[in-house]
């Protein structure tokens, strides 16, 4: 019988532990999406700007970003454990800080820390999760992970709202929020969690960080990043700044690349994307990115200025989208683990998000909030099924020993294509809004260099700035459909390959797995091999 869970610990301590793990993920994701109703409610007691909303959001996913690379690595070498208590301290120590901030600056300094706890719970949640469940299992476990990534990415909004709104609570409620999380979740894994000695291999002997490598991620991804926001808002796409920034770029990828190829131990192993599955996982997380992390930004802000909704009722009308998050990805992780087959589910999910998407992109201020929920609804079902089951996939085609490294890829490429998502949206947001205000001079003494307050204009001027919003905003969804293509595609070029059903099972990767259709390897005293291959025809 297939081993499902890590013989160390019992059946009631795994679920415990993996529910510890849950929270830890809940409280780092929602770190990412709480204060985004209640933005403007923050720029105005900080005294922030235009360019604070972008910024506020997006340091958590940034920072979170940067540093999934080095947590991975250390996840093979240093005890788990250990690395994702320190995670969970540092992000109660961000949530902390953001919540006595000052001003916009200090807020957004604690939002980086944060963020270096929150990417440090991402990644190490993945790999726990791969220490105590084989690949068969997993789709099943990864039904309740989805469905954290849902409410925690997701719900945020109308949570941050509702805070936002309460009397004596206000915005710095949703960071108290998070530290409480993260030290419950942070005590039960003390109490819970045993998990095997890691770095205590000969590969692991004499390994070490590749700061070096770090580095240069660092400074490519905070170039791009940046690069990226100041387009459209004060630095053209074709200017000298911009083929400068572009430059820079690509020489510091040149260098990474360079780097980790001679690496004697590097900190994003190249060779795993000689795989294809896994290079195809990472290019389809990077596409689903945007429709992760920057979709529920931006939806906040479409409900609050096009809609003229409140902080708390603009978060509930994200519901449909949490709805069909949960519906797909509860349903599809089931079929995974009881069939053992993925790849058509992915295909599905893959046209159900382009076609959320480019619903989305018809959206204008009057558009009835029926066909805004349909939308939701369908792009949300398509992120729940394709997401998360991503990682599964690129876990069962790694070896045993690469199973942090390739499940640190996966998620890398996802936070990077959420966070350069996020950048390039709301700089397109920033350039469009500019472009149509021009044909309504109320729109820009509404502005006036801020977020609009519909609340101090005018019913003529509220109208003009919200038919402004509502046009930008679906212009901005639209130009969101290629990412949604691309991970169609991706997914399309995948391979499937039979789920491992225990630990240590040789990889099921393209190059370990005979050609579709070949008979299953038997011997004598041996059955049937325990794959799961395809399903027997009627």
């Amino acid at each position: 019988m297939a081993q499902c869970r890590h013989p160390s610990m019992s059946p009631a301590e795994t679920r415990r532990a993996f529910r510890a793990l849950l929270l830890g993920l809940f409280a780092g994701l929602l770190a990412g999406t709480v204060v985004v109703t209640a933005l403007p409610r923050v720029v105005a007691d900080l005294d922030g700007s235009q360019a604070a909303f972008t910024w506020v959001v997006a340091a958590t996913t940034v920072s979170s970003t940067l540093s999934l690379p080095l947590w991975g690595k250390l996840a093979d070498l240093a005890d788990r454990k250990t690395l994702i208590q320190c995670s969970l301290g540092l992000f109660a120590l961000g949530s902390a800080w953001c919540a006595l901030a000052g001003d916009v600056g200090q807020l957004i300094a604690g939002r980086a820390v944060q963020g270096l706890g929150a990417g440090g719970v991402n990644a190490l949640v993945q790999v726990v999760m791969g220490t105590l469940v084989p690949p068969r299992e997993r789709g099943r476990y990864n039904g309740r992970i989805t469905l954290v990534i849902t409410a925690g990415t997701v719900a945020g909004p109308p949570l941050g709202g509702l805070l936002a709104d309460t009397p004596g609570v206000g915005w710095r409620g949703c960071f108290h929020l998070g530290v409480l999380l993260a030290a419950g979740a942070g005590l039960t894994l003390h109490r819970t969690l045993r998990l095997p000695e890691a770095g205590s291999g000969r590969a692991a002997r004499g390994s070490h960080l590749d700061f070096r490598g770090a580095a240069l991620l660092t400074a490519a991804v905070g170039t791009l990043l940046l690069a990226v926001t100041r387009a459209g808002d004060g630095v053209p796409w074709m200017s000298w700044q911009a083929a400068g920034a572009a430059c820079a770029v690509l020489v510091l990828v040149a260098l990474f690349v360079r780097r980790e190829s001679r690496a004697a131990d590097p900190l994003v192993p190249l060779r795993l994307l000689r795989d294809r599955t896994v290079a195809l996982s990472a290019l389809a997380g990077f596409a689903v990115g945007p429709a992760l992390f920057a979709a529920p930004a931006l939806l906040g802000q479409y409900f609050q200025t096009a809609r003229a909704q409140s902080p708390a009722v603009s978060g509930l009308l994200t519901l449909p989208m949490i709805v069909g998050l949960l519906v797909a990805s509860g349903v599809v992780g089931r079929l995974i683990a009881t069939r053992g087959r993925w790849k058509h589910l992915l295909a599905a999910g893959g046209l159900l998000l382009v076609l959320g998407f480019s619903l989305m992109g018809t959206v204008e201020a009057e558009t009835p909030l029926l066909l805004v929920g349909a939308a939701l609804f369908t792009g949300g079902a398509g992120i729940g099924i394709v997401s998360q089951n991503l990682v599964l996939i690129a876990q069962n085609a790694a070896p045993p020993d690469g199973l942090g490294a390739a499940t640190t890829l996966v998620v890398l490429f996802r936070s990077l294509g959420g966070a350069l998502g996020l950048a390039a949206l709301g700089s397109l947001l920033t350039a469009r809004v500019d472009d149509l205000s021009s044909a309504h001079a109320a729109v820009g003494a509404g502005l006036d260099g801020g977020l609009p307050d519909l609340g101090t204009l005018s019913p003529s001027a509220v109208e003009s700035v919200r038919a402004v919003y509502g046009q930008a905003f679906g212009d901005v969804f639209a130009a969101a459909v290629p990412f949604a293509l691309l991970a169609l595609a991706a997914v399309l070029l995948m391979r499937e390959t039979p789920l491992r059903t225990a630990h240590g099972e040789p990889g099921h990767g393209p190059d370990h797995t005979p050609e579709a259709g070949a008979a299953p390897r038997t011997g004598p005293g041996r059955g049937p091999a325990r794959g799961p291959g395809p399903e027997p025809g009627p």
